[in-house]
Parts: structure tokens; C-alpha cells; sequence
């Protein structure tokens, strides 16, 4: 059994995707999304007592959950806010595992460990620590508790000290640095070239976890985890340009000169961070645990910057503009066969509109509109679980036609959709939402039409649906949203299945 602590955060919930549900028991405040209860633990480590907490069965604990910022300065210590989460409460944790007999404990620590940046050599496990911050000093102090605890127990204790750690879903300064590179096509930084920094992509930070999770070796000791190269920062903003699908225009400034508008602009850290170096040993990892990255600093780079791009992205300014002039006209021009559509429709049912709530973009609802295809009294359940016995003589027509579809032009104006996106799906779908979760398809606004609407794949099949949507947002352009409007006006695709 594994316990998992920080499962909400970034690298908690990467890492929570690849255990099996069933071998992991979640430590925390909130119960991360999609999670099962009955494997919650519900606890607050800067607030809750450990004396009743209960590690019976659990062979390792890997624990992620922090303090980073300290966002009142005004304390009189906050050196004390970030050393009661990750200080004392680290400690506790590991104390309580040893009494009920936990076999390895992970401990997610940072490279501040080691200071800010590297000069003459890269930094090793076996470096003096020299952190210069808050943050890096009460990770710093819990790393020597543990270690002392680890020295007089049979308790394996991995110590991990990590660079910046980045991929799909990143906060922070680097998701600032990737906004940057969306919002303007010239590269400022394009002649930082000198400088080397190590980074790690979160799916070789999970490989590790795990690869530490089922060692038959003992791992204790203190590990510095990268990727397998360093990287400029001129190369890495290369590599995130090219996830992007940006050529940019590249202008070549001095570091001093850099430094110095950073720090008139109060952004001197951030500058600072840009033009030096920061390098951890990698080969000393490799000799100690014979590991390698599944995925080079360039992969990784490109598969977030991607993940960003302007597939995610339906929601731009430009594709709104477009989705606002398609859909006047389009209403405009089909608005006499929409009230005939209608008049019909209220012969048939006495309730030609349908009105359902959908999940929308960020799994916020919103109420489509479609003309009623069904009986009054049917069942508010997917399509393909309905039964076609529910369907009038007017629907089987409207849905073969699609013009069921028509109204939803006014949820497109209100911005509730876009004429080309995932079809938004019921709230009671648990394992569509949770799949299209997994791939962030909730990221950008639901379509009308797409590509799973012309491959004819429906609801039936959430994972293949899901998988169909996540293609469709990865490579989504202009190119692409012209072919899939033009594919569905030329009758493409298939109106939604029912079962029989």
C-alpha cells in the first residue's frame, strides 16, 4: 500500500495517475477529483495532531505536500510558516511511520537545498547545502531530521532534491515564460546561450518515483533528479517555440543589459534566473541507480509547450471573432427554416425547444438548446443511452438532417460554446468527465461539430471519445477549424446513436 501526501498539486496528482487506485490511500485537506473516498484520509499537516493517524499497511510513503510561498511578508517569521509544513510536520510523518513500521519513505525536497545557482561546478548530493531562501532552509532542516531519523531505523528514507519541474499543467513562473512566448513572436532572450540549467519534465520525475516505490534495493540517501541534459536558456525557449508552432523573430541582448531592465522593471529574479546557471550531477545519479529519463529535455519542452498551444486555444480572440460572424450569419440565413422547424415541432410534441445542462469549458454548466428530437417524458440520459422508440417522426428527420443542432448558434454567441470543439457532455457521464479530465479536454469551450462528430464516434465509447477530442485540440489551427465547419456542412458525420 502506498500513502500519498500534496495529491492535489502538480506533481501529487501526475503521480497519483500512475498508481493504481486500489494500491493508494491519499493524506490530505481535500480529496483530489475522481478519487474514491473510501481511499481518502481526510488532514491538515500544518493544523491536525499525527497521534491517531493510522499507517497500518502501508509499505511506502511518498510525501509531497509543501509549503512554497508564504504570501503574508509581514509576518514577524515566516521562516516559521514554511518549517511547520515542511519542517516539524515532515518529521512528525516520518517518526509516525517508523513506529508503525512504513518500509520507505520518499521525500520530495528541492534543489534550493544546494543554493541558487552553479558557477564553476555542477551541484552534487554530496555538496555542503547552502540554501539562500526561506523556502530552501526549511526544506534544508527537514532533510537533516530525516536523515538523522533514517541513520537509527530500519526506515528507507530517498531524499529527492529537484530543479524546476515542468509539463502539461505548470503553474507558476513557468507557465509565465510559456504565456510570454504565446502572447508576441520576438524572443528577447534569444542570446542567453552560456548559461546552463537543469530542468525535469514531471513524467521522468514520475518514472523515478516509481522506479524508487518497487526497488528491491534500499534506497535511502539524497538524490538529485533531472532530466539527462541542461539546457541554454536560448535552447530551452528554442524547444518551447517549436512546441508552440512559433517562429520567432530573435533579438539578441546582453545578459548585463537584461539585468539591468529587470531590475528597473522590480524583475531582477526572474531575469537573474533566465542568465544564469543552475546544473545538477546527472552522471552521479546514473552510477548510483543505473536510471534514465524516458523522455530528453527537448521532448519534454516540446510536449508542454504543445499542450499550451493554439490547439488549446479555441477560445483566442480569432476564433471567437470567427465563431461570433459564422454564427449571425449562419442564423440569419437559416432563421425562415428554423420557424418552420419550429412550428412543426410544436405540432409534435407541443415543445419544439430542448433545453439540457451540459458541462462546459472548466467543467462549468451552462444549458444547451437544441429542437426536441424525443418524447417530452424521456429520460435525461446520453443519447446513446436512450432508447429509439423515444425519438418522434420529426426527430428521426431532424437528427438525420442535423438541424436539431441549429439553436445551439445562440449558445456559440453567447460563449458558452464554439462552432467547432468536444461535444459537451451530461454531468452524470463519471467516466467520460473523469477521461476527458485526464486529457484536460475541459481546458477550452465545447463545439457543435469536431472530429469525433465526423469519425462518428460518439459517448458510448468515453476513452476512445476522449482520446478523439485530445487529437483534435493538440493539432487544432485555422486550417483545421475551416475543414471541420466545411466537412460538416458538406453532411459529414452522423447524428448522435441510440441504442435500439
Amino acid at each position: 500500500m502506498i500513502l500519498l501526501t500534496g495529491a492535489t498539486g502538480f506533481v501529487g496528482s501526475a503521480l497519483l495517475k500512475h498508481f493504481d487506485t486500489g494500491d493508494v490511500t491519499v493524506l490530505g485537506r481535500n480529496c483530489p477529483n475522481h478519487f474514491p473516498e473510501k481511499n481518502f484520509k481526510r488532514f491538515d499537516l500544518a493544523k491536525d495532531s499525527l497521534e491517531d493517524l493510522d499507517l497500518a499497511g502501508v509499505d511506502c510513503l511518498i510525501h509531497c505536500a509543501a509549503r512554497a510561498h508564504v504570501m503574508k511578508e509581514t509576518l514577524s517569521d515566516p521562516l516559521d510558516e514554511y518549517r511547520r509544513v515542511n519542517t516539524y510536520a515532515t518529521e512528525k510523518l516520518a517518526k509516525k511511520a517508523i513506529e508503525q513500521g512504513v518500509k520507505k519513505f520518499i521525500f520530495l525536497s528541492s534543489i534550493k537545498v544546494n543554493g541558487e545557482n552553479t558557477n564553476l561546478k555542477p551541484f552534487s548530493a554530496f555538496d555542503e547545502p547552502a540554501p539562500k531562501d526561506h523556502y530552501g532552509q526549511s526544506k534544508f532542516e527537514a532533510e537533516s531530521r530525516l536523515l538523522s531519523l533514517g541513520k537509527n531505523s530500519k526506515l528507507e528514507i530517498a531524499i529527492l532534491r529537484l530543479p524546476l519541474i515542468y509539463g502539461p499543467g505548470v503553474k507558476g513562473n513557468f507557465l509565465s515564460l510559456i504565456r510570454l512566448c504565446l502572447g508576441t513572436s520576438l524572443n528577447p532572450f534569444a542570446g542567453i546561450k552560456s548559461n546552463r540549467r537543469s530542468l525535469l519534465y514531471i513524467e521522468n520525475l514520475v518514472g523515478f518515483v516509481v522506479n524508487l516505490v518497487y526497488s528491491v534495493n534500499n534506497i535511502g540517501g539524497v538524490y538529485l533528479v533531472s532530466d539527462l541534459e541542461p539546457v541554454s536558456t536560448s535552447k530551452m525557449l528554442d524547444f518551447i517555440y517549436k512546441g508552440l508552432k512559433i517562429s520567432p523573430i530573435k533579438i539578441i541582448i546582453p545578459s548585463s543589459f537584461l539585468l539591468m531592465i529587470g531590475k528597473m522593471l522590480g524583475k531582477q529574479r526572474i531575469i537573474n534566473r533566465l542568465t544564469s546557471s543552475l546544473e545538477v550531477n546527472f552522471q552521479e545519479l546514473l552510477e548510483r541507480t543505473n536510471w534514465k529519463p524516458l523522455y530528453t529535455t527537448e521532448e519534454g519542452l516540446v510536449r508542454t509547450a504543445s499542450f499550451y498551444g493554439f490547439g488549446r486555444k479555441n477560445n483566442s480572440r480569432l476564433i471567437r471573432l470567427l465563431d461570433i460572424i459564422f454564427s449571425l450569419i449562419g442564423f440569419t440565413l437559416l432563421l425562415p427554416i428554423m420557424l418552420v422547424v419550429y412550428v412543426c415541432g410544436y405540432f409534435d410534441t407541443k415543445s419544439p425547444l430542448f433545453y439540457q445542462e451540459r458541462v462546459g469549458k472548466n467543467l462549468k454548466p451552462f444549458t444547451l438548446i437544441k429542437f426536441r428530437t424525443m418524447k417530452i417524458n424521456t429520460k435525461s440520459v446520453a443519447s446513446h443511452l436512450a432508447s429509439s422508440n423515444s425519438i418522434t417522426k420529426l426527430g428521426k428527420f431532424l437528427r438525420k438532417s442535423k438541424l436539431d443542432e441549429l439553436p445551439q448558434l445562440v449558445n456559440v454567441l453567447k460563449g458558452e460554446m464554439s462552432l467547432v470543439g468536444p461535444r459537451p457532455n451530461l454531468f452524470n457521464q463519471k467516466e467520460l468527465i473523469e477521461e476527458r479530465g485526464n486529457l484536460r479536454i475541459y481546458d477550452v469551450r465545447p463545439g457543435i461539430t469536431g472530429l469525433a462528430q465526423l469519425s462518428n464516434i460518439d459517448m458510448s465509447n468515453p476513452k476512445l471519445l476522449a482520446k478523439a477530442d485530445a487529437k483534435m485540440i493538440d493539432s487544432f489551427n485555422l486550417n483545421a477549424y475551416f475543414s471541420y465547419l466545411f466537412k460538416t456542412a458538406l453532411g459529414r458525420g452522423s447524428g448522435d446513436r441510440v441504442s435500439s
